[in-house]
């Protein structure tokens, strides 16, 4: 049997650790809804919108405009999109919002369990250990919290590419400086997951590089290598960043929700103990978990029995979990860059990819040395996780604040609360001044020749809003409802009508005719140039780790 599994062994891996990422989501799933959570209306309405868009055969769509109470939210160019498409795919294969999103959740649940095989695999050149740290990670409270409690979608999305991009910069800095892509392609995909995160993760990435550095050998080299993947990252990214950065060098925007980080960070016993009970209630208080919690312990416990790789990792994991409580200084980062990241509880997510490492060596010596030690340490883990996991799931499930009417299934149109902006978080990125006259924004409210005027008929098209109301016709000054976003256009009939910024933010025409008027988000020459260089640059890679893969089978035989 043991031949067996060792000469299939990668099929086998693959298989185990799609069976797992089923299981995943299957507790969650069976009860045929999505449980409300901090952004849940929120990412709903994003995979909505690409849907509807997707049917319409619009497959990039900028301006969102058949969710979001039919605002023109330019939400495509703010918030990274490209991660989303597995879920809206998904659900229109599926028929079904809440099955397209749970099998998104277990997709992405498998690449986060693949990627932390693959690269603690690298590290480790051991098999059981990367196996280990990928069950660890993959079921980690963290995780689940931001799948299921918060549905903090854009977070739970780049957990999935973070261990690519760590291990990116151990390769470059310490170890095989040919690895440099996975620094460069990881670094970008939690980017084209969540803005936040990439800003925690180039910050932590920053602190640890510049500690090393004393200590890399070839420095020349190896900073040549970090160059060619911060090319790698603009490449692969550019489709993200070059609309964002045209829209934010247009005018000025508002921090989206900003946040107090010293009232929002907590107590560290408070921390120790919501990881040592391993709850996934809803409290505003998250952590790292029971498991990753005792992998602190056991590991200084065990200091002196584990590799070096593991050493560094848990004393990098522990600190991060420490300087997420409030023994840090957060009210002086009020005053840096820093404070857009709103909660430090964030980085438990790096805490748990870090730590996941140092989990793998300590559970794969929990066997004494045998020809089943691999296999049976492997199974322990997995069942450790697999049944603090369920704890913590059927925990959240049955407490009161998951029974809700504000939880999301299929048989009933969503649009949550429309009499609460926050909902939509309308006011994130919309423009400063028309953030300042939100309400005529947000209740379609139109100025015609000096008076305000609800509009009512206003029909969603690809990346446009089609504005029928007959108030609109023939009229010496109109201000219309939607921001005067960069790459807008505004016609009626076959005309373009020329339009400017109102005093208000929002978009004005002077001297309508008859006919509904249009307003359409137009690609720019760059916006294109932007897709056609990461689809490239993705395509490019692609094809050499095929290629790279092929070579090392050929030469194997």
């Amino acid at each position: 049997m043991l031949k067996v599994l060792k000469k299939y062994d990668n099929i086998w891996i693959l298989a185990f650790l799609m069976l797992l990422s089923v299981v995943f989501v299957i507790p969650l799933q069976a009860q045929h809804q999505i449980y409300i959570g901090d952004d849940m209306p929120y990412h709903i309405n994003r995979i909505k919108e690409l849907v509807a868009n997707i049917s319409q055969g619009n497959y990039f769509p900028q301006l969102y405009t058949y969710n979001f109470r039919e605002t023109g939210f330019l939400l495509g160019a703010f918030y990274p999109q490209i991660t989303l498409y597995p879920f809206a795919i998904a659900s229109l294969i599926l028929k079904s919002t809440v099955n397209g999103v749970y099998a998104g959740l277990a997709f992405y649940s498998f690449l986060s369990m693949y990627f932390m095989y693959l690269v603690t695999n690298k590290i480790y050149r051991r098999k059981d250990i990367a196996l280990i740290s990928a069950v660890i990670y993959g079921f980690c409270a963290y995780r689940a919290i931001d799948a299921f409690v918060r549905f903090a979608l854009g977070e739970y999305l780049a957990m999935a590419f973070i261990p690519l991009a760590l291990y990116g910069l151990y390769a470059v800095m310490f170890g095989n400086e040919k690895d440099w892509p996975y620094l460069g392609l990881g670094l970008s995909f939690i980017l084209l997951s969540h803005v936040l995160s990439t800003f925690l993760c180039v910050l932590i990435m920053a602190v640890l590089f510049l500690v090393g550095f004393y200590w890399m050998t070839d420095k020349k080299k190896r900073l040549f290598k970090m160059g060619y993947a911060v090319v790698l990252f603009g490449a692969s990214s550019a489709i993200y960043l070059v609309p964002f950065l045209q829209q934010q060098l247009y005018q000025k925007y508002d921090q989206p929700s900003p946040a107090n980080l010293a009232t929002t960070a907590f107590p560290l016993d408070r921390i120790f103990l919501v990881s040592l009970s391993n709850s996934f209630e809803r409290s505003g208080l998250y952590s790292i978990g029971l498991v990753l919690l005792l992998v602190i312990i056991f590991g200084y416990i065990n200091f002196n029995k584990i590799s070096r790789f593991s050493k560094m990792s848990l004393v990098v994991g522990s600190v991060i979990f420490v300087v997420s409580s409030n023994v840090f200084p957060w009210e002086v980062m009020m005053n840096t860059p820093v404070k857009v990241i709103q909660f430090p509880f964030r980085l438990s997510a790096f805490a748990s990819v870090i730590l996941a490492f140092t989990g793998g060596e300590l559970f794969s010596k929990i066997l004494p040395d045998s020809k089943l030690r691999k296999v049976g340490t492997v199974g322990i883990a997995t069942v450790v996780m697999l049944g603090t996991w369920y704890s913590g799931t059927k925990q959240f499930i049955n407490s009161p604040t998951a029974t809700t009417d504000d939880n999301f299934i299929d048989v009933r149109v969503y649009t949550g609360d429309k009499d609460k902006s926050h909902y939509w978080y309308l006011d994130q990125y919309n423009t400063k001044k028309a953030v300042e006259n939100f309400d005529d924004i947000f209740y379609h409210q139109a100025t015609v020749d000096g008076k305000k005027y609800s509009l009512q008929k206003i029909v969603a098209i690809p990346d446009g809003l089609k504005y029928k109301d007959k108030i609109l016709e023939k009229k010496q000054q109109v201000v219309l409802p939607i921001s005067n976003y960069k790459n807008l256009h505004v016609y009626q009939g076959n005309k373009e009508l020329a339009h400017q910024e109102s005093a208000t933010g929002m978009i004005m025409i002077k001297d309508t005719h008859a006919g509904a008027i249009t307003v359409k988000y137009e690609k720019s020459l760059i916006d294109k140039m932007s897709v056609t260089v990461s689809v490239i640059t993705w395509l490019g890679m692609l094809v050499l780790m095929i290629a790279k893969k092929f070579s090392k089978k050929k030469t194997d035989n």
